[in-house]
């Protein structure tokens, strides 16, 4: 079973910054992380649409210029661009998990900006993309026929199968409920991966065959089941 760091090694270090990502290396598979787009059109990462609860400032991203964003700090730390954060795993075997934060914001253009950035970093081959937004993944897989995509789902999808088939999609993104379901199973015969998101207890790792990543927080706590 493979193991992803959740914001990177965020039980240890401010989420989604370049230090989460970096100590998380030496213990993980890959690295999970979220975009926003800002007010001039740069990805940044960042899990809110807010800056308030993760950063020393107020106010949305989509708000912001990359520039006023670049004078926040959380804990010391820089809110990063997704070119930052693909500059640093570049050298390491990681896959990326990339989520697109566009279930409450509907951020045009976000998909082309985001494959645009993969490819400049030679990265297509490793970087899996996801999002809550049904509407985003559709996009995205006519942005790059070629693309890794997961259906990230919460509560449930009214047809996860048939959606996962309809975009090609690779995986499933899910919580631990999933796990065991005729759906789960059914996706398993279909050659479909399912990762599962947020384990922090090694006791909580399900007991099933269908279940062939974690995210967590914990990352050293974790590490034991790879």
């Amino acid at each position: 079973m493979q193991l992803y760091a959740h914001r990177g090694y965020s039980a240890k270090h401010p989420e989604n910054t370049l230090r989460a990502f970096e100590a998380a290396l030496p213990y993980v598979d890959g690295i999970e992380l979220d975009v926003q787009r800002t007010k001039d059109g740069r990805l940044v990462v960042i899990h809110d649409e807010t800056v308030d609860r993760t950063t020393d400032g107020s106010g949305y991203v989509k708000d912001m210029t990359l520039r006023q964003l670049r004078a926040l700090r959380s804990e010391g730390e820089r809110i990063p661009t997704l070119e930052e954060v693909f500059a640093l795993v570049a050298a390491h075997d990681v896959t990326v998990n990339v989520e697109l934060k566009t279930d409450r914001f509907d951020y045009s253009g976000i998909e082309q900006l985001a494959w645009l950035a993969t490819e400049e970093f030679g990265l297509a081959d490793r970087v899996v993309f996801s999002s809550f937004n049904s509407d985003t993944l559709v996009r995205l897989r006519d942005v790059a026929p070629e693309a890794r995509i997961a259906v990230l789902t919460g509560e449930g999808h009214p047809d996860l199968v048939g959606f996962v088939e309809r975009i090609k999609a690779e995986a499933v993104h899910a919580q631990p409920a999933f796990a065991g379901t005729a759906d789960a199973v059914k996706l398993s015969e279909n050659g479909i991966v399912t990762r599962l998101y947020t384990i922090n207890d090694p006791n909580e790792l399900p007991d099933t065959t269908e279940v062939d990543a974690i995210m967590t927080d914990e990352v050293e706590r974790l590490a034991v089941i790879r």
